[in-house]
């Protein structure tokens, strides 16, 4: 048999080995672009990058990410932990009621434990509604074990407004 530039004759498509590395390191090289161009698409995709600079880019990237869950991580535990500090015989957690005001909307956020004592949504909507609030939304959900209760309301007259101090405290003499 005959060689012929590398090849057999006789055998076909029989690479060399010259060839095949070749073919290899071509691969590889178009793999590494694709990585590189998918790596970029999530660093920044506005605009690409030198691959020195992507990968300097992509380093602080994700040091910034591993912060931010470390951040995230912590702020779990201490929310958590303000939860985990109840007697081990109680699972509920006390009622958080929290409420927002911006201009003349007024925003209330109730949860509570399912065992604790029950309150109706329509005795908080009649406090907001006595207050000189009209309610826009009231939510109620059953989570698990718990329920939250969300109520929505804008002052029926806006200059007079509505005192959400005032709301606080009549809607905390229903909750206790």
């Amino acid at each position: 048999m005959r060689r012929q530039r590398g090849r057999e004759l006789g055998e076909g498509s029989s690479m060399s080995w010259k060839e095949q590395r070749n073919l290899r390191e071509k691969e590889r090289r178009m793999r590494m672009k694709h990585l590189f161009f998918t790596l970029s698409s999530h660093v920044s995709p506005t605009h690409r990058l030198p691959v020195p600079q992507l990968i300097d880019h992509s380093a602080s990237y994700m040091m910034q990410l591993k912060e931010k869950v470390n951040t995230l991580r912590e702020k779990k535990k201490t929310l958590l932990g303000e939860v985990g500090n109840l007697p081990e015989g109680s699972s509920f957690i006390l009622p958080k009621l929290s409420i927002c005001s911006r201009g003349s909307i007024i925003k209330m956020n109730l949860i509570m434990d399912l065992n604790m004592k029950r309150v109706m949504l329509h005795e908080l909507v009649s406090v907001f509604e006595e207050e000189g609030a009209q309610v826009m939304s009231a939510n109620l959900q059953n989570l698990n074990d718990r329920i939250n209760y969300t109520v929505t309301a804008q002052a029926i007259i806006c200059r007079i407004g509505i005192d959400p101090s005032r709301i606080e405290e009549r809607l905390r003499d229903i909750i206790f």
